[in-house]
């Protein structure tokens, strides 16, 4: 029996959501940037699967990595959940726009999602966490983000042709 080729992809991303959540959340102090880069793939991959793979389920899972997320990093509930939560219902408002783009249009709508996020998320930690805020944390998310984009995109398209 053949698996449906949804079904498959589906359960590549989210393993793939699995994986690179599983690593930002945990401390690798022996090789730096490793959380970093998977916390930011963690992001660009649910912004992705936003896009191109949007079903009610993604309610549902940006629900639990949203808490899970606030509870690793924050150790308390709130701004992942709120973003995550929020971002869908925006791209549900613009679904209709976003659908008539082409794919250089949507590749540069993910990225631009992708950074307004990780600015948001910081500056919300800040004002409701304390959180340590510097320009320095937004240039370098920008760096290790236009870094990864190109090669995340090609193996999402990779991911989805197959």
């Amino acid at each position: 029996m053949d698996v449906p080729k949804y079904l498959r992809i589906n359960f590549l991303f989210n393993g793939l959501l699995f994986f690179s959540f599983s690593i930002s959340v945990n401390s690798l102090v022996y090789i730096p940037y490793t959380n970093l880069i998977f916390y930011i793939f963690f992001h660009l991959i649910y912004i992705y699967f936003i896009f191109y793979h949007y079903n009610f389920t993604i309610f549902f899972i940006a629900f639990l990595y949203g808490i899970f997320l606030d509870i690793f990093l924050f150790n308390q509930i709130g701004i992942h959940l709120i973003i995550f939560l929020l971002f869908i219902f925006v791209f549900i408002i613009f679904k209709k726009f976003l659908l008539q783009l082409s794919s250089v249009q949507v590749s540069i709508i993910i990225l631009l999602s992708l950074l307004s996020i990780l600015v948001i998320e910081i500056l919300l930690a800040y004002y409701f966490m304390n959180y340590i805020f510097d320009v320095s944390k937004i240039i370098k998310y920008t760096i290790v983000s236009l870094i990864i984009f190109i090669p995340s995109i090609f193996l999402f398209t990779k991911i989805d042709r197959n």
